[in-house]
């Protein structure tokens, strides 16, 4: 019997890419660096849109069909029912769409966005008066994400040193001795040819996009 990857590379390689990028992001942010911060949420908004898709397409246990559990079995799992699956737990699936979710709207916010000051999204025109709001909730967003963030690093503390789970190790190698998948994964090449699908009209969609009218 074949040990396959619980995690496949895609997944592997987009979970480590983003802390990376959403640090860069708060970092260059801060800084005021917007076109560093802009590209930066070019590159969440691909690799996320590619996760979400692997959802669908890619391996089993990469799938959300695989994770995303019912309520009852996610109040089951909370009042102590043990967790027999090969993936996310019950309440790490539903964690782990939230995150990908709220980084998601962070990139897509910040192309509509413009604080009239300093910096304007590259699809601000068509944000039209939303602009506003969607500057407004770009810095909302991010208090959400961050409160995310601490959730996710706590959970996997609680799990990692407290419950004796090697969740870092299976992030890192897809696999440990006692979590794997008996389930081929898919190819890594499927995953890149999706990034770079969506990144290519990602960038047709912000060269086409109408620019405002500038008066200076």
């Amino acid at each position: 019997m074949t040990h396959w990857p619980l995690w496949d590379r895609a997944v592997r390689t987009i979970h480590w890419y983003l802390p990376v990028a959403i640090t860069f992001m708060w970092w260059s942010g801060e800084e005021a660096l917007y076109e560093w911060h802009s590209w930066v949420g070019y590159s969440l908004i691909v690799a996320v849109t590619t996760r979400v898709l692997w959802g669908f397409v890619g391996s089993p246990s990469a799938r959300f069909s695989s994770f995303i559990a019912r309520p009852t079995t996610v109040l089951a799992y909370a009042r102590g029912r043990p967790f027999t699956g090969e993936g996310h737990n019950p309440i790490g699936g539903w964690a782990t769409v939230a995150l990908l979710l709220a980084i998601l709207l962070q990139g897509v916010s910040g192309l509509f966005s413009s604080d009239d000051v300093m910096f304007e999204g590259p699809l601000m025109y068509w944000g039209g008066e939303w602009s506003g709001f969607f500057a407004e909730w770009h810095e909302i967003n991010w208090l959400l994400l961050q409160v995310l963030v601490v959730m996710h690093l706590l959970a996997l503390t609680y799990h990692q040193l407290y419950r004796k789970e090697p969740l870092l190790g299976a992030m890192w190698w897809g696999k440990t001795a006692n979590r794997f998948s008996l389930s081929k994964p898919k190819t890594t090449s499927l995953a890149l040819a999706i990034a770079l699908v969506i990144a290519g009209l990602l960038y047709l969609l912000i060269t086409l996009a109408p620019q405002a009218p500038s008066y200076y």
